[in-house]
Order: C-alpha cells, then sequence, then structure tokens
C-alpha cells in the first residue's frame, strides 16, 4: 500500500504542475509572438497547435489519475490523510486540460462554419485600395491586398461571391452627414478602438490603419474611404486584410461590423 501512496503523492504533485504551467506555456505562446521574442509560426504552429494539445492530454490524465487515486486510496485503503490542497491540484488538471481542449474544438468548428478568407470590404465591386507606402509596410511575406484576383482556397470560388455569401451584413455604411464630418467622424471611431492610424487625408477623405491582437500580435491591415452622394450625405466604405494566415476566423468581418456600428452611433444614424 505505500508504494500507491507514494504513486499517489507522484502524480497529485505532477497534476497540480500541469496546472498551473500549461496555461503559462499558452500564454508564453501568444505573448512571446506578440513581442517578437519568437515569430507566430513558431508561437502559433508550433506551441500552440503541435505541442498545446500534448499538454491539455497530459494535464486532463494526470487529473483524472490523480483523482481516482484519492477516491480509490480514501475507500480501499482507509487513507484520508491528503489534503485539500491535493483535491484541488487534480480538479485544477481536469478543468485546465477540458477547458484548453473543448476550446480548441469550438475554434476548429468555427473554422469550418466559415470560408478560409482573410481579405473583407464593405464595396466588393470597387474596395478602397491600399497606398503603395502600406504596402511595402506589409511585407514581402503578407497577403496580397488584390481583392479581384483572390479566391476562396476551399471552394476556388471568387473572393467577392464567397464574402457575400458569407457575410451579408458587411455593407457601406451611408450617413446623412457631409463627407468631412463623415470622415472625420470615421477617424474618431477607429482610434477609440485602438487602431494605429498611419495615413490620414481630409483632402481625399481616406485614411489607412492597422490593428494589432492582443494574442500573437496579428496585424490587420484597415482603409477607410468616404465618398460623397450627389443628393447628399456620404458613403464610408472599409476594407480589412490579415497580414499573415490563410482564414482569419471571421475577425475581419467582425472589426468591419463593429466600427460601422460604432459610426452610426456616432454620427446618429440607424
Amino acid at each position: 500500500m505505500g508504494i500507491l501512496l507514494t504513486i499517489r503523492v507522484i502524480v497529485i504533485w505532477l497534476a497540480g504542475l500541469a496546472a498551473i504551467i500549461v496555461p503559462f506555456w499558452f500564454a508564453a505562446a501568444g505573448l512571446g509572438s506578440r513581442f517578437g521574442l519568437w515569430d507566430w509560426r513558431f508561437g502559433l504552429g508550433i506551441m500552440t497547435r503541435e505541442i498545446g494539445p500534448n499538454l491539455l492530454f497530459a494535464a486532463l490524465g494526470l487529473g483524472a489519475l490523480a483523482l481516482v487515486l484519492l477516491i480509490a486510496t480514501a475507500i480501499f485503503v482507509k487513507d484520508r490523510r491528503a489534503g485539500a490542497g491535493s483535491w484541488v491540484a487534480a480538479l485544477a488538471a481536469i478543468a485546465v486540460g477540458a477547458a484548453g481542449l473543448w476550446y480548441a474544438a469550438s475554434v476548429a468548428a468555427r473554422a469550418a462554419e466559415i470560408p478560409p478568407i482573410h481579405d473583407i470590404s464593405t464595396d466588393t465591386t470597387n474596395p478602397p485600395q491600399f497606398t503603395a507606402s502600406l504596402v511595402i509596410r506589409r511585407g514581402a511575406d503578407a497577403n496580397s491586398v488584390d481583392y479581384a484576383a483572390k479566391t476562396d482556397p476551399r471552394s476556388g470560388r471568387p473572393l467577392p461571391e464567397v464574402q457575400a455569401e458569407a457575410y451579408p451584413d458587411i455593407q457601406p455604411v451611408i450617413v446623412s452627414a457631409e463627407p468631412l464630418a463623415a470622415y472625420q467622424a470615421a477617424l474618431r471611431v477607429a482610434r477609440e478602438l485602438g487602431w494605429t492610424v498611419s495615413t490620414e487625408s481630409e483632402r481625399e477623405l481616406m485614411f489607412e490603419a492597422t490593428a494589432t491582437t492582443f494574442w500573437y500580435g496579428f496585424r490587420d491591415d484597415i482603409v477607410v474611404r468616404v465618398t460623397a452622394l450627389a443628393d447628399g450625405g456620404a458613403v464610408v466604405d472599409a476594407r480589412s486584410v490579415s497580414r499573415v494566415g490563410v482564414s482569419d476566423l471571421g475577425a475581419n468581418a467582425a472589426r468591419l461590423r463593429t466600427f460601422s456600428d460604432r459610426l452610426r452611433d456616432r454620427l446618429g444614424e440607424d
């Protein structure tokens, strides 16, 4: 029986260690990529996608084994000396492993539900164009900004058609405000959303910005264009493009949706 109790101690210790280390591992993967300690391909591809699931299964397995040993020794060996900390360690490891695996499964399910695209525009016929300087800043390895030439890698269909089907609510924002007022309001909203504005032109009624994600430091570039309407008012178009990756998991559409809603609220539009 002494061997069983020794095994219990070791497994509980390992379960507690897993409950602490595994969350830190994923945090390090995301934050290390963001702050340039390593490339995003290593942080996301290796640390998160390749090694991460193994750590989650290990935490879940160790927690479950620790819980079984605690129950078994309490019932059959009549050893109830294990403190509350032992039970907490076992349950914490189970919670960490199960929660992580559930989240990974939910992300995979989300990726399967939407097309693997990363360039979203409110105007799919004449999308706002980025300046040459921003294209250079994106880097040689960045995704193309040629909207019309892109296709859905899963179906091979043209991007405008796929986007319209997947995100029918992503539409131009038509406002009654004068073009300059609409432009200034859009610029304020962009800054409120935490975008880093890099190019702004009141003369051309356009600006460019970059949004950086908290985890992994992914950068998505945005261009906003305001056009005067012949009968008064203006139409505001926006486009958001990921620099890297194939599927954005709906992030660019969500960004434009938030931007459009905030802009309408600021201008008092329905």
